[in-house]
């Protein structure tokens, strides 16, 4: 609070007269939380030729190994605030793989978060078994890309 009533506004650093008053210009509005599915966080998944290679390459951007093995098949990584996993298998053009996939893991059930995605109108494709992944929810977009569902750990569900 500063003299005389003002207040600071956040952003900018433009001050009102009175609080509750609309900041002069140059505030950014904050606009409102809009309602999201619980449970779903975005896991991209990145084939690589060279696993050992890949990691470092992330490690130099911040990254840290925080599933699997260098010499694995398959590892997750932590980015700043993301998550990456990286496979050593080339992608399956028939299971509509690419060199970087869209996954998400869930932390609801995927029967009821495939339910919820059904009576919204999302296109199901699969409920599939993945062997390293378990149950994975196969959907697709309106423009045809497969986007991948996994369940995490069921004492990591909401």
């Amino acid at each position: 609070m500063l003299a005389d009533g003002q207040s600071q506004a956040v952003g900018r650093g433009e001050v009102t007269e009175r609080r509750g008053e609309t900041p002069k210009r140059g505030v950014a509005k904050v606009p409102s939380p809009r309602p999201v599915l619980p449970g779903l966080q975005l896991q991209p998944m990145v084939h690589v030729a060279d696993m050992p290679a890949a990691i470092g390459f992330y490690e130099q951007l911040g990254g840290e190994l925080i599933h699997g093995e260098r010499g694995g098949d398959w590892v997750l990584m932590q980015v700043g605030t993301a998550q990456i996993g990286l496979v050593t298998r080339p992608p399956d053009p028939a299971q509509g793989e690419s060199t970087v996939e869209l996954n998400f893991s869930a932390t609801m059930p995927l029967e009821r978060l495939e339910k919820q995605l059904r009576d919204r109108g999302v296109t199901i494709v699969r409920l599939a078994t993945d062997p390293d992944l378990g149950i994975r929810l196969h959907v697709e977009t309106p423009d045809g890309m497969p986007v991948k569902i996994h369940q995490v750990e069921p004492d990591l569900m909401i």
